[in-house]
């Protein structure tokens, strides 16, 4: 018992480190428009989208995310009827809490040093965040940060350069197979004082590939394979998918 309480203890201390080092933590407060610079509103606007529930589903192998992810910053048109992102100063605009892996790494929830707690991650610049406020979509690349005792604070599933590619609709996917079409909501809308919220949004993808494991294991990948074949990867497209049920706010400072 004693060495299981330590090695938990352990897991829970490379938790904060890897949090401090790459994902910063959601924000339960809603609507959050911290950090958003519009000042033309006419031009600019304010976003802040938190999910209450998550699935990311590898190959029938499923991570449940919880209210774990958080995209908020400030939306400004490009003059061609798209938007640019920019993230709150000092961030990249994308939150995450750490969530634990079912089973660890070796399936077994009661082992010792088996627990291992998941981070979503932006992979790559906050440019590459595309919302659409007609259809309440997300376009976002994004990677895994995977910790544990064994496998360190580099281990990954997806890089910058090859990261994990989600196209978040509300409405109908149309997959390669055998995965088949699932669909999307746009929540209730309501107003408040500084702004609109559709509450409720489902969001989902179906078509996506998810790359192997990388650095794992003192970040030189000595159990890269470990990962891979725990997690089924790498998964190519049609064979995976992602639900989100989120709030999404649009206002003004």
């Amino acid at each position: 018992m004693r060495s299981r309480k330590l090695a938990l203890a352990l897991v829970s201390a490379l938790t904060t480190m890897a949090v401090g080092l790459g994902a910063q933590a959601a924000n339960a407060v809603f609507p959050d428009f911290t950090g958003c610079t519009a000042t033309n509103i006419a031009t600019e606007g304010c976003i802040d989208i938190q999910n209450r529930s998550a699935n990311f589903n590898i190959k029938g192998f499923n991570v449940p995310l919880g209210e774990s992810l958080e995209i908020r910053g400030t939306l400004t048109s490009d003059g061609a009827g798209g938007l640019l992102f920019t993230p709150p100063r000092g961030t990249n605009g994308f939150f995450a809490r750490a969530v634990p892996v079912p089973g660890g790494i070796f399936g077994i929830e009661w082992l010792p040093g088996n627990t291992v707690l998941a981070i979503t991650e932006l992979a790559g610049s906050p440019s590459q965040i595309k919302i659409n406020t007609n259809d309440l979509s997300v376009r976002i690349p994004i990677k895994v940060r995977l910790v544990n005792l064994l496998l360190g604070m580099d281990c990954h599933i997806g890089t910058n350069s090859n990261p994990v590619n989600l196209n978040l609709i509300t409405g109908t996917t149309s997959p390669p197979p055998p995965n088949t079409p699932i669909s999307g909501r746009v929540g209730a809308l309501r107003l408040f004082e500084r702004g609109i919220i559709f509450t409720g949004n489902v969001n989902v993808e179906n078509s996506f590939a998810v790359p192997g494991a990388t650095e794992c294991g003192l970040g030189l990948g000595l159990i890269n394979s470990l990962v891979n074949l725990r997690l089924r990867l790498p998964s190519a497209a049609g064979n995976n998918s992602m639900a989100i049920v989120n709030d999404v706010a649009l206002g003004t400072p």
